[in-house]
């Protein structure tokens, strides 16, 4: 049984990497590593216990969209590699290069064992499908599919293309986010501030004064006291509340809850579908143009849409086409997918031009949904600041309240 070991070593560049080996013991670990022409530093074995917490942190940390590299560092990998390969420069030495590229350091660990891997004979994809959780599923498919059919440096171009859309798509709506998340962020703080610091010093010199306080700031005295009082086990709550919530988001029964909630939520939920409905469409597209047929080119969409809903109905499809369906009758069938991606799919299945128009489609959906983040940006600053500003008059207004009962006593 193989055992797995951490270990830091040298390159013949000077490179310094550490990462994990598995083999039978020290010994052969040490030889693996020798045959790699690493220069071993230290190494040491990873416990039982260590792996499983740090693979149970690692999962959740997962099953939250945490990964440690970013979609631009996927795309500036596959557009160097594509540029590098093209040029004539052998796959190892692209590797290499790109491991020492400082532009996306998150990667430099993965490409470097990857290196080390082709390097000893195995071909890119399997060096990559030993990094499990680390990359895309669509990137190792499409690399895949990119060796098999000797047109590597065209696929790379291609996935350098797909991240770029996804990448500039992302920013757009984290940009139009941003303003209105850091607004309310900025205003609980104060509201909190106010509460719980600034109004209990007023209510004290008040109460010195032996005055009556009006409603409102009694109210909010009387809940900034509570909290005070009881912060721990508010505390304890709030974790056990947010501890409990994740476990039943991780379990199948909340995931599919919390992915049927996202689909149909008021406004949201048709932004949503836009965005999932786009990248659903590009992904297809892009497994379509480099080859892999339509069976295999819906499995792989499945593990890149990140919805149980959609991915169930994307297996049904498939069970569909294997019954000899056509793609487009069979999405019919399913409420999740909208009517125009349908009526798209169907052309492209008539024409026999499928690729281009769900290339189209996607671009439609990015386009509606650009238009719909612009808008609600637009829409939700003004309200936001005014709900915003109700709250924090309350808060003054509790505060200056009393202050005149004091210049009219005075």
């Amino acid at each position: 049984m193989s055992r797995q070991f951490r270990f830091s070593a040298k390159d013949w560049n000077g490179q310094t990497i550490r990462d994990l080996v598995r083999a039978a013991n020290k010994e052969e670990a040490s030889e693996l590593l020798r045959s790699r022409n690493l220069v071993l530093l230290t190494l040491k074995e990873q416990s039982n216990l260590q792996m499983t917490l740090k693979k149970g942190v690692l999962n959740i940390l997962h099953s939250l969209g945490y990964r440690p590299y970013s979609i631009r560092d996927l795309m500036i990998f596959c557009r160097q590699f594509a540029t590098m390969f093209k040029a004539g420069i052998n796959m190892v030495q692209c590797l290499k290069i790109l491991s020492n590229q400082r532009e996306m350091a998150a990667l430099q660990k993965i490409t470097g064992a990857a290196a080390a891997e082709v390097e000893r004979g195995a071909s890119l994809s399997a060096a990559l499908k030993n990094r499990p959780g680390q990359l895309p599923v669509l990137m190792i498919s499409m690399i895949e599919a990119g060796e098999a059919s000797g047109k590597l440096d065209a696929v790379m171009e291609k996935m350098a293309d797909h991240f770029e859309k996804e990448h500039d798509f992302s920013e757009k709506i984290r940009s139009a986010t941003f303003y209105p998340a850091f607004i309310v962020a900025v205003s609980v703080i104060v509201m909190a501030i106010m509460v719980l610091f600034v109004l209990p010093q007023f209510a004290a010199i008040f109460e010195t004064m032996g005055m009556e306080m009006p409603f409102l700031t009694r109210f909010l005295l009387v809940m900034a006291t509570a909290i005070s009082s009881h912060k721990i086990y508010l505390a304890l709550i709030l974790t056990l509340i947010f501890t409990g919530a994740l476990l039943f988001a991780r379990t199948k029964k909340g995931r599919r809850l919390i992915d049927r909630l996202r689909l149909n939520l008021p406004f949201f939920g048709k932004l949503y579908r836009q965005a999932v409905t786009a990248r659903f469409a590009r992904t297809l597209a892009i497994l379509l143009a480099s080859g892999i047929n339509l069976h295999q080119a819906l499995q792989m969409s499945g593990k890149v849409i990140d919805n149980t809903i959609i991915k169930e109905a994307l297996i049904r499809l498939d069970k569909a086409l294997n019954r000899g369906e056509a793609l487009a009758g069979a999405m019919q069938k399913e409420p999740c997918f909208s009517s125009l991606l349908t009526e798209m799919i169907r052309i492209g299945e008539e024409t026999g031009a499928l690729e281009q128009t769900l290339n189209s489609t996607a671009r439609f959906y990015e386009k509606e949904t650009s238009y719909v983040v612009d808008r609600l940006g637009t829409i939700l600053e003004p309200a936001l600041l005014l709900i915003i500003g109700f709250f924090i008059g309350l808060l003054v207004l509790s505060i200056l309240s009393p202050m005149y009962r004091i210049f009219e006593m005075i």
